[in-house]
């Protein structure tokens, strides 16, 4: 009897973690697309790739890939002054997530980031919105 209690709580531990899991994923993924839609309508965008991720007790980490329709450099540096702010802008009211953000050129795979723009922070969503509040030319 004790085993089959044992075996029976050990079971509704699994079910209870699966769910929880399966509700931060659905969590995850929102976020995401919210990231996404912010910027996937902007000139010289072919194409967006946008995910996030909690690790439970890690905390949460997400990536926003811009696939841009051209090489030069200075064009993907627009694009991304305007992908910026409305990325942070869209993860209004989100947990504190370390986000990287990046525009891609058509056909070197080389990258303009945050960076590229100014900006020296550690990559987390309080401190993309710390920078660009000092920053108004980088917002719409």
């Amino acid at each position: 009897m004790r085993k089959l209690s044992a075996l029976f709580l050990a079971g509704v531990v699994a079910l209870l973690a699966a769910g929880c899991a399966a509700g931060v994923e659905a969590v995850d993924a929102a976020r995401a697309a919210k990231y996404k839609a912010a910027v996937a309508t902007l000139p010289h965008v072919v194409s967006v790739e946008s995910n996030c991720r909690t690790n439970v007790g890690m905390g949460r980490t997400g990536n926003v890939v811009i696939d841009a329709d051209t090489d030069d450099e200075a064009v993907r540096r627009t694009v991304l002054a305007a992908a910026f702010p409305a990325i942070v802008k869209a993860a209004d009211g989100d947990p504190e997530v370390s986000l990287g953000i990046q525009v891609v050129s058509a056909s070197s795979g080389t990258a303009v980031t945050p960076e590229d723009l100014g900006y020296s922070g550690t990559g987390t969503l309080d401190s993309y919105r710390a920078f660009l509040a000092g920053h108004p030319e980088l917002h719409p």
